[in-house]
């Protein structure tokens, strides 16, 4: 369908083949003629398919948005459903306001709310009329929910639908901002193949025989009511992770120890992907929920405000803040409770580059804590440490914390803590000198030469003081700087091993290289480690390969 628009008559031209939408949208254009809220027909060309309709105005947004404009929507909402008609599709683009009064368009893939019972449906997806005040109000209103705080729940059986949705209705700790139908054939949007879609959305390897997309599916995204992260025990594996406990738990009632019944991802990382291969792009729903909704700061000083606020949370920035857009690293007591409260989202996820510093982040099962957060129209980056992540040593971690100060707006480590921490992250993260910290070694150490070989030793005798260990980070792409012993790179290729099996062939590679760069020739060699490096570019190919075959062509399962 193509559309023109001019400042009085809006033509909307459809093609032959889809003659069925021009006819309903005729016909629902006249069912609601004695209405303010529907654009009037100008003319009608049935043998060009073509229909002529009055401009109604722009877009609903922030700017322009009426002060009632909820309670004008629920009037169409009611109108709607008293004419027996499901719009289907209610967001901002077809929401448009003339005069402040609210004008409903694109009628042509509405049915009626009869057909909808009988599970007759024109689009691939279906957007719940009900819902529909949610899904405006989080496009146009900054700020009015957490994005972390947001979940995805997929029903893969219909038949469980009603039943469920009473459920979610029923716990208190859930509200269901938005509901979607979705037909079986949505995934050729994303990939041609069933099996490769639903691999993708779980982010592991399906089986073949798996149920799920067979039949339409129902998604709700849900907010998570003061969500409350704990360790728990997975349902399928004696895997155990950190979680939204009161979700997990929703979860665990549900299945009742059968897979196919339901999705409910575990927290907002999880959400966010899930969401990407729900939708057509990052700027349609209900991927829109999660990546417009995220909360933007006037400033950084806004921002430590929101965090100094909070009783349970402790933190502190590693190294100097001097301008406003330098990136924040900063140590934490509670990964998940920093980033609901600044609703960070996480950007350094895994991809098929040759070469990257990236892979799942830490609450999607991963290790990564780069974040990101927005100042007004800017992104500023964050590396988030917390206790136990093996960044520092755990001990040294709570020293710091406990024995913070408070500086210009935000806490930071006291000056012992703060130049020993800087001396490890040049030595056992960076593994070189950068010029940016010279000056801050000269200002607190009198050495007569300032090299890596001397800031080595001045951090060794200090660890063996404090009887603090050098840890192996949780970030795995990471460097090693220090030499490692044969015990050592066993268990590095375990965890190169572990990393390929999540697919992370990016980081990976990363990981190979930092070995390359650090370690002695002979560990490059081992037999292992050039098995490990072959073994990963196959699977980094095959990936690409699949991605392509499955983008672009529908093969059988």
């Amino acid at each position: 369908m193509t559309v023109l628009i001019s400042k009085k008559i809006v033509k909307k031209y459809f093609s032959s083949n889809n003659s069925s939408l021009f006819f309903n949208e005729i016909y629902w254009l006249k069912k609601f003629e004695n209405y303010e809220f529907v654009p009037r027909i100008i003319d009608i060309n049935y043998k060009k398919y073509v229909i002529s309709i009055s401009y109604e105005g722009e877009r609903i947004s922030q700017k322009n948005k009426p002060r009632n404009w909820s309670n004008q929507l629920r009037k169409i909402l009611y109108c709607l459903k008293k004419n027996n008609c499901f719009h289907s599709d209610i967001k901002p683009d077809n929401l448009l306001v003339k005069n402040n009064k609210l004008i409903l368009i694109d009628f042509a893939q509405s049915s009626k709310i009869s057909d909808l019972n009988k599970n007759i449906f024109l689009k691939k997806r279906i957007f719940f009329d009900e819902y529909s005040i949610n899904r405006i109000n989080l496009s146009i209103n900054k700020n009015v929910i957490c994005s972390n705080n947001l979940r995805v729940l997929v029903v893969w059986n219909p038949k469980n639908q009603n039943q469920i949705e009473k459920k979610i209705k029923q716990n208190k700790n859930i509200s269901i901002i938005d509901k979607i139908k979705i037909k079986k054939i949505f995934y050729r949007d994303k990939f041609k193949d069933r099996i490769f879609w639903v691999d993708q959305f779980y982010n592991k390897k399906i089986g073949k025989n798996t149920d799920k997309l067979k039949n339409n599916i129902y998604v709700f995204i849900i907010k998570s009511i003061k969500p409350r992260f704990k360790l728990n025990e997975m349902i399928f594996s004696k895997d155990r992770r950190i979680v939204d406990d009161r979700i997990f738990a929703f979860k665990k009632r549900i299945r009742n120890n059968k897979s196919s019944i339901i999705h409910i991802s575990d927290n907002f990382e999880e959400s966010k992907r899930n969401a990407i291969f729900l939708s057509r792009a990052k700027n349609d729903f209900p991927a829109k929920y999660f990546f417009e909704t995220q909360n933007i700061f006037n400033s950084k000083k806004d921002f430590f405000k929101k965090l100094n606020r909070s009783k349970k949370l402790k933190y502190v920035v590693l190294r100097d803040q001097t301008f406003e857009n330098d990136d924040i690293d900063i140590l934490v007591n509670n990964y998940f409770l920093f980033k609901q409260i600044s609703d960070c989202h996480s950007y350094k996820i895994k991809n098929l580059n040759i070469i990257s510093n990236s892979g799942d982040p830490v609450e999607d099962n991963g290790f990564k804590v780069a974040n990101y957060i927005k100042i007004k129209n800017k992104i500023i980056k964050l590396d988030v440490r917390f206790i136990g992540d093996g960044y520092l040593d755990t001990n040294w971690q709570k020293k710091i914390l406990n024995n913070r100060k408070y500086n210009l707006g935000h806490y930071i480590p006291n000056q012992e803590n703060f130049i020993y921490s800087l001396l490890y992250h040049i030595v056992y993260h960076k593994g070189y000198l950068d010029k940016k910290y010279i000056q801050i070694v000269k200002k607190n150490f009198e050495l007569k030469k300032i090299n890596l070989k001397v800031i080595k030793k001045t951090i060794e005798n200090y660890l063996l003081s404090k009887k603090y260990e050098i840890m192996r980070p949780l970030d795995l792409t990471i460097p090693i700087t220090y030499h490692l012993d044969n015990f050592s790179i066993k268990k590095e290729v375990q965890l190169i091993k572990s990393q390929i099996d999540n697919r992370n062939f990016s980081g990976v590679n990363k990981m190979f290289y930092n070995i390359i760069k650090f370690q002695k020739i002979t560990v490059y060699l081992k037999k292992d480690i050039i098995f490990l490096i072959f073994l990963n570019q196959i699977s980094l190919i095959k990936m690409k390969l699949k991605r392509f075959i499955f983008r672009y062509f529908q093969l059988n399962n």
